[in-house]
């Protein structure tokens, strides 16, 4: 039988990536992005988060059997918070309903490396406690400090963090739906463009988040590879878990002890 599959961020990078592997390997995809997708909306307004789940529920006839949530990045001001955390919790908790029909429903969403390396610890307490005002508050704080690089990992971290919570839920798990994340490291997309196409800053990065395995940038198609698992019918079991996929830098940066 086939899947229907949602995925935000469709138009680039790993969200482009992750719709053709599945629509190669027989998939229904509905694509949500900015343009060029199927559904468009902006993730980082109440607004667009509404569109998103009014198109995805005409496009899918109003069931659908997986939701990838990759739309992320974005400018490094207040609105990263909204898209890369209450975005992508607005897209999950939106869409779940949908997944109800679904002999095996999945989700997952897409973090990043960053999630481990540095974060806000008020910045992320205020998305958790899933008020997005008081977030965009304690991130112009965070840039008033000259801490602007931690938004985005604390946006992630966030997201990390709710889906740990979430996860074994009545639901979620209880809803017979796995939920869980996957975090890349540095993964060559247009996003990723401004910081690989300098010499300077590629060999900064690449020294402070070395990937021993598969060399540094990672790939976009080898993120999809593990997010198409995640939302298969074969993931039955696994929910809750923060899957780094980084060729080996979260175990260089934090070691054993991280757990």
């Amino acid at each position: 039988m086939q899947r229907t599959y949602v995925v935000t961020g469709a138009a680039s990078g790993i969200g482009a990536a992750t719709a053709a592997w599945l629509g190669e390997r027989g998939g229904r995809v509905i694509g949500c992005d900015l343009r060029d997708a199927e559904v468009t909306a902006d993730l980082a307004s109440p607004q667009g988060r509404a569109t998103l789940v009014g198109g995805v529920a005409r496009a899918s006839g109003g069931a659908i059997d997986a939701v990838i949530a990759v739309a992320g990045g974005g400018p490094l001001d207040p609105s990263c918070l909204s898209l890369n955390f209450f975005g992508a919790v607005a897209t999950l908790e939106g869409l779940r309903p949908l997944l109800a029909s679904s002999p095996a429903p999945r989700a997952v969403a897409v973090s990043s490396l960053a999630s481990a390396v540095a974060a806000d610890d008020a910045l992320v307490r205020a998305c958790l406690a899933l008020d997005e005002p008081a977030a965009l508050a304690a991130a112009e704080e965070v840039i008033a400090a000259g801490k602007t690089p931690l938004l985005y990992g604390s946006a992630k971290q966030a997201l990390n963090r709710w889906c740990r919570k979430a996860a074994p839920s009545p639901s979620w798990a209880g809803a017979g739906i796995p939920l869980n994340v996957v975090a890349p490291g540095v993964v060559d997309t247009p996003g990723a463009a401004p910081i690989l196409s300098d010499p300077v800053r590629r060999q900064t990065i690449a020294q402070m988040l070395p990937m021993p395995l598969g060399g540094f940038p990672g790939k976009a198609e080898q993120v999809a590879a593990l997010l198409a698992w995640c939302a298969s019918e074969e993931n039955s079991l696994m929910t809750g878990q923060i899957l780094f996929i980084d060729g080996g830098a979260d175990c260089l940066t934090r070691g054993e002890r991280a757990w």
